[in-house]
């Protein structure tokens, strides 16, 4: 075997995280050829395929996986020598990796950015607009919000942020009863507001259901475009020009926002100030 670069697992760990080797070398800082260069290099150096393209996408092959796993332990190891001798973790800088589903990263968190970043220049955030839970423990994300309480990641921090509460939302000006419903791919119906919806069409097989889709955010815009109605969080649908809520003043549905943190890095400078900022953007949207 080839002697190995271990600055080349760099490569591995963010391509098996990203998938696509355009994200990975904005993340790196790097253009795609270096990054395909540096994978083939690992390649030839273990003698074994990592990746395999599939529809587009650059998925971990199982020594892939094997290797990828590995390298989060370097950089892991990196991480602690770094914050033991120079004090990193006492000073809010460097990057700061969020996940949750399109809806509350675009509709939530967006608009409060400014005044994080301006109060910490130093600090670079990623956002990771997502539907898929990504791994924490792996160092997919440094911090993810999820809709619904966690119940496979053992290792995280969890912490519950809020109860949302749910209604019925349609455009602004429109009758309730003249509107279709806008509900959600098959494969979304374990999903509380997706079983709520299935119920309402189920008693209303008059109003019909011609859009489905697989993203709350993508019900916001189809509900300003007049579409038809949906159930949308009241902090995102009672603030958002052109709609209206339909149903009464009680929501029609709750779920649990919960703030998840890899444990090795919740008491970093950086991790602490953007959970505190999250916490507090989460509370400010909240009704009294």
């Amino acid at each position: 075997m080839q002697a190995l670069d271990w600055n080349d697992l760099r490569y591995v760990l963010v391509v098996s995280r990203l998938r696509r080797l355009a994200p990975a070398a904005r993340q790196i800082g790097v253009d795609e050829t270096t990054v395909a260069r540096r994978l083939a290099r690992v390649e030839r150096a273990l003698g074994a395929r990592l990746f395999e393209r599939i529809d587009g996408m650059l998925l971990p092959t199982d020594m892939g996986q094997i290797v990828a796993r590995q390298a989060e332990h370097v950089e892991s190891t990196v991480d602690q020598i770094g914050h033991a001798t120079s004090g990193a973790d006492a000073k809010v800088a460097g990057v700061v990796r969020i996940t949750a589903v399109p809806m509350v990263l675009n509709r939530l968190l967006v608009s409060a950015l400014p005044a994080l970043l301006q109060a910490n220049p130093l600090l670079q955030l990623q956002l990771v607009a997502e539907p898929r839970n990504l791994n924490l423990i792996h160092r997919e994300a440094d911090i993810a919000l999820r809709l619904g309480r966690p119940d496979r990641e053992a290792r995280v921090i969890a912490r519950r942020l809020a109860d949302l509460g749910y209604a019925i939302y349609g455009p602004s000006r429109a009758s309730a009863r003249s509107l279709p419903w806008i509900t959600y791919d098959s494969g979304l119906s374990a999903k509380p507001h997706v079983s709520w919806l299935a119920k309402a069409i189920q008693d209303d097989p008059e109003a019909g259901t011609p859009l489905i889709v697989n993203d709350s955010d993508v019900v916001v815009h189809a509900i300003c475009a007049g579409l038809g109605r949906s159930l949308l969080p009241c902090c995102i649908g009672d603030r958002e020009p052109g709609l209206a809520r339909l149903s009464g003043p009680e929501p029609v549905l709750s779920r649990e926002l919960w703030l998840l943190v890899h444990p090795e890095l919740r008491h970093l400078a950086r991790i602490a100030v953007v959970i505190a900022w999250v916490e507090q953007v989460i509370a400010d949207s909240s009704p009294p």
